[in-house]
């Protein structure tokens, strides 16, 4: 008790937190002393939209098995104040580092993001300007613009005008998720990549696998009318693989012109769609299997469940592969109405238990998710991508489409914000526009 009396009386616990806090306790030589810095948690937040959000964000989940779980990593992309409200809600401004990945550093969404980040850093550590170059930074090609927001260019990953958004995770825009997995596991991933990129290139045409799923989606869609195409993985760590292939395939494909700037003759890109099993099954499987329209679908599945799953969630992947083969095996060949009458259906249900089968399906099968697996999968999308855009003869590596809300909301906003009219706006918009502001 005395002892404790002691520091009591000495302020040792004072001093401790003004280490802490990085005040200058080395009186000395007017220093900070900050060894505990080098192995406290950081967490992260990444700021992004479209590419510089979907790859690491996805990737991010895919690999958390493989992840330093001391670290808090969330992905901000919404406009919406919400997104940013509750990533930051309960972090330590003096514990956060704020990655902003924008290749220009001038995506709307992005900077008024980080403008709002930088903003609630400040207000959590006493308005210090000179915070923000510690707590930022940038994902960018625009020095510029990077200098002019706070952040060091010290700190500035670049990468170049080459990389389109939608395949920019493997460059720096994946810094966030390299912090998180660490950058061996970041390389065994880009080994994945390299992978299918030197099967693609080398492989004969008959066991191509990007060529083979290409053409696949070609038969499906321009010779038997298919106008979606689902993946569903059967693994909860690709929760998000499905929207990162939405913009993959969508934002690439999605064209009605050709190389030349003639309009197409045929149908191009499908609307990508899809959850992980088995939780689709109990939602709109029923479509797939008893509806009107021709779904092709992918299904991914793992032979071996992530290692850290205990010996009784492990014991549960059979069951999920089960639901995944018994699927797949469903879909190909249904139930005739002799086998349901074989089981002493009456007859007037035999027709809504028929199944008629021949639904197309591709299964890919890997041994375990892992960093380089995950690479390979993605590649083998990117260049089935590829593939059908040749075949269609579109260029799969422009989105004009994307630009012209951009531009349109630029217009809109001084309506919103500050009641002046827009010149040119439609009845429609207007009137929204109005209501809006009542």
């Amino acid at each position: 008790r005395l002892l404790r009396e002691l520091a009591a009386a000495t302020d040792v616990f004072g001093l401790r937190d003004a280490m802490f806090r990085g005040e200058r306790i080395n009186i000395t030589e007017d220093r900070a002393v900050l060894h505990t810095a080098l192995r406290a948690p950081r967490d992260v937040v990444n700021v992004g939209i479209g590419g510089s959000d979907l790859g690491p964000a996805m990737a991010y989940e895919a690999l958390r098995a493989f992840t330093d779980r001391s670290l808090t990593v969330r992905f901000v992309s919404n406009v919406d104040g919400a997104d940013l409200h509750e990533a930051v809600r309960d972090l330590d401004p003096a514990e956060t580092l704020f990655v902003i990945a924008s290749k220009t550093f001038t995506t709307i969404e992005t900077i008024t993001n980080a403008t709002s980040a930088r903003s609630w850093l400040l207000d959590g550590l006493g308005g210090d300007e000179k915070a923000v170059a510690k707590h930022f930074v940038a994902l960018s090609t625009n020095a510029g613009k990077v200098a002019d927001f706070g952040i060091d260019t010290a700190n500035m990953f670049e990468f170049w005008d080459w990389v389109g958004g939608r395949y920019s995770f493997d460059s720096a825009i994946g810094l966030s998720l390299m912090i998180a997995i660490g950058p061996d596991r970041f390389r065994e991933m880009l080994d994945g990549f390299r992978i299918v990129d030197e099967h693609f290139r080398t492989a004969p045409a008959e066991s191509n696998a990007p060529l083979l799923l290409g053409l696949l989606g070609i038969w499906y869609g321009d010779f038997l009318g298919a106008q979606s195409h689902a993946v569903l993985p059967y693994s909860h760590y690709l929760s998000k693989f499905t929207a990162y292939l939405q913009q993959l395939d969508m934002e690439s494909n999605g064209k009605s012109v050709d190389r030349e700037g003639n309009p197409v003759q045929w149908q191009t890109g499908p609307v990508v769609w899809g959850t992980p099993g088995t939780n689709g099954q109990h939602a709109y499987y029923q479509l797939i299997h008893q509806g009107t329209k021709l779904i092709p679908a992918d299904f991914i599945g793992f032979a071996r469940p992530v290692d850290e799953l205990g010996e009784g969630l492990k014991a549960q992947h059979d069951l999920l592969m089960a639901n995944f083969f018994a699927q797949t095996q469903a879909l190909a060949f249904g139930k005739t109405p002799d086998e349901v009458r074989a089981e002493g259906v009456p007859e007037e249900l035999v027709p809504h238990k028929t199944f008629r089968g021949n639904h197309p399906t591709t299964t890919v099968l890997a041994a375990e998710l892992t960093p380089s697996v995950l690479g390979q999968l993605i590649a083998l999308y990117e260049h089935k991508v590829f593939v059908q855009g040749a075949v269609w003869n579109i260029d799969s590596f422009d989105q004009w489409g994307v630009e012209l809300g951009k531009v349109l909301a630029k217009r809109v906003e001084p309506a919103l914000t500050e009641g002046t009219d827009v010149p040119g706006l439609d009845p429609s918009t207007a009137a929204l526009v109005a209501a809006y502001r009542e």
